[in-house]
């Protein structure tokens, strides 16, 4: 059954889009149960739940696109969403096929993922900052950033153009970040369970994923407590502790450093110009 051609913005009442030269990138809100029934798009895509979530029908499979997933959809690929309880309010990447070195995202897009990320989450908070801070150097900022972000996504599938996956047991490890980033345990015994080196594993880490254990980490912590500024009314030092920061200070360092914005300009931010009504 043939499905209709539609934009990433059917069925939100509210969005903003952004194009460039080499993408377009739409930050949208889809309200609580509604159902986007079976459709296309004339583009590929990766998306970024950045909150809420709904569970995407796709290439008969079930997927779901939860708080802080990401996930791809092949160029007319048919497909239905199905929103949660909460909403959902999603970052969506569409590269043009057009532009130089879209090749290099070709598997990554000519696939059906759905991948967890904090490099991609942090840096689609970053990216929204832009959108919010608007300056002559907008456009190159996002196109750089989304750039990473999407090559950190294609990462996770494969290492190179020869296909190279990273091994089974630093896969697990990676997950086992997600999954206990407020009581994760040290390198030698993340190393231990996996019957490897700290040396090797801290290689491994890097090579496959372009940044340290640590590194990945504090970006897991910082974006639960970016999510925490957005969706909730909790005091900035309270989240702080809650994420696992030092201190408040550390937390507004981290902040700074990758979303470009300190944790009180964040939530002014988002509160001044929500996509959420």
């Amino acid at each position: 059954m043939r499905s209709r051609s539609v934009p990433v913005t059917m069925g939100s009442p509210k969005f903003h889009t952004h194009e460039s030269a080499m993408m377009q990138v739409t930050e949208a809100w889809f309200p609580p149960g509604a159902v986007l029934e079976p459709h296309t798009h004339d583009r590929a895509l990766l998306a970024v739940m950045l909150n809420g979530g709904f569970r995407t029908r796709i290439a008969r499979r079930s997927l779901d696109c939860e708080t802080s997933f990401a996930w791809t959809e092949p160029l007319a690929e048919r497909h239905a969403n199905y929103v949660g309880a909460q909403g959902a309010h999603a970052l969506v990447f569409q590269p043009n096929s057009d532009f130089e070195g879209f090749e290099t995202f070709n598997r990554l897009l000519d696939e059906v993922h759905l991948l967890r990320s904090a490099t991609v989450v942090s840096e689609a908070h970053a990216i929204l900052m832009e959108f919010v801070h608007r300056d002559s150097f907008t456009d190159l900022v996002v196109e750089g950033r989304a750039l990473v972000l999407m090559a950190s996504a294609a990462r996770l599938s494969y290492r190179d153009g020869n296909g190279h996956l990273p091994p089974g047991w630093l896969i697990r490890v990676r997950e086992r970040l997600h999954d206990e980033w407020r009581t994760v345990p040290t390198l030698g015994e993340l190393a231990a369970a996996a019957s490897v080196r700290p040396t090797h594993l801290a290689h491994a880490f890097r090579a496959h994923y372009g940044e340290t254990v640590g590194s990945y980490l504090r970006k897991l912590r910082l974006n639960w407590a970016i999510t925490q500024l957005r969706t909730t009314q909790a005091s900035i030092s309270s989240i702080s502790v809650a994420a696992g920061f030092s201190d408040q200070a550390h937390f507004t360092r981290m902040c700074k450093r990758i979303v470009g914005v300190t944790p009180a300009a964040y939530r002014s931010s988002v509160l001044k110009d929500p996509v959420q009504p």
